[in-house]
């Protein structure tokens, strides 16, 4: 055999080989290392969270793929590595979020919502007469803790006092609040400054007959002694 023919079987066995070592890797695992590097932000709420469980099930799903294929496909290590960053991150953001639910609240306070214990209860009607509902008035004078967001005014530091509102639709859309759906803070230590997060505050319940400046006139005034962004997003 001529050195030509021996040189022409070698380099036809080597393309052979490098033909069939050639394997695909499945699109979905870069989309699992992209969500294992992106719920990173599950440290910093609920949308990094959900980005990991999501990750956790994409990397399944790759790993999965990758082992049916019996060895046509590459990425195997690629898929784990994915998926273990979405779980790990959804972990610890579950983790923080739980403990950050759990310590929250002061000492000797009460955790109510603001949607759903007062501004759902709204007003009781009896005999012609509008009146608080019994259940709101039954926090009247209590020390309770919970959370909402803070009416934009013209002083966005060192406030002594200001509106929380139970969710953020009046103050970003211009309308008027109802006045069930907000309540005078007034601080009673410290001050607070202008957020646009959702803020935590602690104090005793009262009723209000004051004006803001702004023209609004809510029912509920709270003194408060702790108000800070929320540390959950519960």
């Amino acid at each position: 055999m001529s050195v030509s023919a021996v040189n022409d079987q070698f380099v036809a066995q080597d393309l052979q080989t490098n033909e069939f070592d050639y394997r695909p890797m499945p699109v979905i695992v870069p989309v699992s290392m992209a969500l294992g590097v992106l719920s990173a932000s599950a440290l910093l709420g609920v949308v990094g969270i959900l980005i990991g469980l999501i990750g956790v099930g994409v990397g399944i799903s790759a790993v999965v793929t990758i082992q049916r294929g019996e060895g046509m496909y590459s990425g195997s290590w690629a898929a784990w590595i994915g998926m273990l960053l979405s779980l790990t991150f959804a972990i610890v953001g579950i983790s923080s979020q739980v403990y950050a639910f759990q310590t929250e609240v002061p000492e000797g306070y009460r955790r109510i919502s603001f949607s759903q214990d007062i501004s759902a209860k709204g007003f009781s009607v009896v005999e012609g007469q509008s009146s608080l509902h019994p259940e709101v008035a039954e926090l009247v004078g209590q020390k309770i803790f919970l959370k909402g967001y803070m009416y934009p005014q013209r002083q966005t530091e060192d406030l002594i006092e200001f509106l929380l509102l139970k969710d953020t639709g009046e103050c970003c859309f211009g309308g008027q609040p109802s006045p069930t759906d907000m309540i005078l803070i007034q601080m009673k230590k410290g001050t607070a400054d202008y957020s646009q997060g959702r803020m935590a505050v602690a104090g005793t319940l009262a009723l209000t007959r004051d004006t803001t400046p702004e023209g609004l006139e809510p029912v509920y005034a709270l003194e408060a002694i702790h108000c800070e962004r929320s540390r959950s997003a519960f």
